[in-house]
This record gives structure tokens, C-alpha cells and sequence, in this order.
């Protein structure tokens, strides 16, 4: 059972902030609460691999800022 949380949202802002996004960071919390309700919990019956939250939280932050 794999979830997204607030640490592990921390940990995806300091990625982009090393990469030189360093505008990005801190999320504003309108994007962390859309992050939140898509990938916080489990879509039952079915689960969310790390690949799925890594590729689906990657492209709504970019779809955010651009």
C-alpha cells in the first residue's frame, strides 16, 4: 500500500529545489492539497505503485507551474 504524505511531498520539494527549480519551493498549498487528495490515499479496489505517484505527482506540478 503505497500513499503519498506530507513528508514525502517535503522530500519531492527538495529534489526539485537541487535540480534548480528553486522557485517552485516551498509548494504553494493549493498544489500540495491537489497532490494530497489525488495520491493521500488508496483508489480501491486498486493501488498506487511509487511509479505512479512519482510520474502522476510529477506531471501535475509541472502542469501547475507551466
Amino acid at each position: 500500500m503505497t500513499t503519498l504524505t506530507k513528508k514525502e511531498i517535503q522530500k519531492i520539494e527538495e529534489y526539485y529545489y537541487w535540480v534548480g527549480y528553486k522557485s517552485w519551493v516551498p509548494f504553494p498549498e493549493e498544489l500540495s492539497k491537489k497532490l494530497l487528495e489525488v495520491y493521500g490515499e488508496e483508489p480501491v479496489p486498486y493501488s498506487w505503485t511509487e511509479q505512479d505517484i512519482y510520474e502522476g505527482s510529477r506531471k501535475i506540478i509541472f502542469d501547475y507551474f507551466n
